[in-house]
């Protein structure tokens, strides 16, 4: 499947801030690696499900396959729902589950947390992925003081200024996108001494970049904000990392 995709070169990852659990503050050494330019479009999704990527218990995690099964899900949660299943709005209504199922198919990953950052705040780790200056209505898809104006994701071609010194479209607000780090709120405080996934288990799993339902402050790169891994709400969607570096 050709998904568009940016290079992300191995460099120093300014990651956290100085508010309360997203610190403090610190740079990381990360890998080379690739992102998806923007996040899977309902388009894009349908492939995994003709090729029959729900009924594929290899592309699963052992959790992920046994919640499939249970609840027999076949398709994302807003699948049917015309306000949120146009070809070019990034799919919601996936689960971690789901997420992780369709990046093992394209041959990918989900993001590490700190490799998301990496990706959305460039070499100078601005605040926004544009930079330093809060958003508009023209800038990005959220809601100011968390009362929505759009009441659905917008296609991911939308708001062409929203894009991160990699060129990472739309990495702030729309919707919120899956990394593959459990949530612990002490997380970036471990982080000084290396670590750079979070593997130790918890219920809950992080999510980055905000969402139309959201207000400027979660639209920041670093802000965290974390759900089940069976949570599917229509403002989640899924970004892919890829670990080979194409030439």
């Amino acid at each position: 499947m050709n998904l568009s995709r940016v290079k992300i070169p191995a460099g120093i990852a300014i990651v956290g801030s100085d508010i309360p659990y997203e610190g403090p503050p610190c740079q990381v050494e990360v890998a080379g690696f690739e992102m998806m330019e923007h996040c899977v479009t309902n388009k894009e999704y349908s492939q995994f499900i003709q090729a029959g990527g729900y009924e594929s218990p290899d592309l699963w995690s052992s959790s992920g396959w046994k919640w499939r099964q249970t609840f027999n899900i076949s398709h994302p949660a807003f699948w049917l729902d015309p306000q949120y299943n146009g070809s070019a709005q990034p799919v919601t209504g996936v689960s971690f589950h789901e997420a992780n199922a369709f990046a093992k198919w394209v041959g990918g990953r989900l993001p590490t947390e700190i490799e998301w950052e990496r990706a959305a705040r460039g070499e100078d780790g601005r605040e926004f992925p544009w930079g330093n200056e809060p958003p508009d209505m023209s800038m990005a898809n959220f809601s100011p003081d968390f009362v929505p104006v759009d009441l659905s994701a917008v296609e991911v071609t939308q708001h062409p200024r929203n894009v991160s010194p990699f060129g990472c479209f739309q990495m702030a607000g729309n919707v919120f996108e899956w990394c593959s780090d459990y949530f612990h709120i002490d997380t970036p405080q471990r982080r000084i001494a290396g670590v750079k996934l979070e593997d130790r288990a918890s219920p809950r799993r992080v999510l980055k970049g905000g969402a139309w339902v959201t207000g400027i402050s979660r639209l920041r790169c670093a802000a965290r904000w974390s759900y089940s891994s069976e949570f599917r709400d229509n403002i989640v969607g899924i970004r892919v990392a890829f670990d080979t570096l194409r030439t």
